[in-house]
């Protein structure tokens, strides 16, 4: 029988619970798929890595959409809310018009290997989108999870950008766009809307998103 690795054993551990983390953070969540549509158009060719239960996937309304996950049972769960997409625990072998994968970079056990697949997936054409929560806000993040307003993370190892971008580099692509979204990843009434909406653009490195695209060379 093959061993699950601690990353796999983590997401199937919280698997039944993934839903409901992904309810009190909200705010977090419809932001995150609102700069994921801006980049994906509806009616695309796309793959996500990582996948979860798929809902993320299944708001960018592909015409062909595959996500992939490590964990099982995320991927039987995700199978059962969405029967559009196809689900997998496997690669896909097909090339993708978009590739995205949010909140999973941090969870690689060998991302630089994960960067070279994607690319294998890609054409000329296609764009690969990557977000990530910003290195910064580590603290905080380790906080809100010890008062439990967060999903637990499991093991993770938070990537500077300026590593990555060798990675995509390696791997035969490269950046069009590096930016930050979402200054305060909360919802307060009011307070939220007038700081991401006047004082992000401020403060735009300290956003809790930190996000890039890039295409093959």
């Amino acid at each position: 029988m093959k061993m699950k690795n601690p990353v796999e054993k983590h997401f199937d551990k919280i698997a039944k619970k993934y839903d409901y983390y992904k309810e009190i953070n909200g705010y977090y969540y419809e932001n995150l798929k609102n700069l994921l549509s801006s980049h994906i158009p509806i009616n695309s060719k796309v793959f996500e890595v990582g996948c979860g239960t798929g809902d993320l996937i299944d708001f960018l309304k592909p015409r062909n959409g595959v996500g992939l996950d490590i964990s099982k049972k995320m991927i039987d769960i995700a199978r059962i809310k969405h029967d559009s997409i196809d689900f997998s625990t496997r690669w896909p072998k097909q090339k993708f018009e978009y590739i995205f994968m949010s909140d999973v970079v941090e969870h690689l056990k060998n991302p630089n290997e994960v960067i070279r697949k994607i690319s294998k997936l890609m054409n000329k054409n296609s764009i690969f989108i990557c977000t990530m929560a910003n290195p910064i806000w580590e603290p905080v993040l380790v906080i809100a999870e010890k008062m439990k307003l967060k999903m637990p993370e499991g093991p993770h190892n938070r990537i500077k950008y300026k590593d990555i971008r060798l990675m995509i580099q390696g791997a035969g692509m490269k950046i069009k766009e590096h930016d930050y979204k979402l200054l305060m990843p909360i919802n307060i009434p009011i307070i939220s809307v007038f700081v991401n909406k006047y004082l992000e653009r401020l403060f735009r490195k300290f956003a809790f998103i930190e996000y890039f695209t890039a295409t093959r060379l």
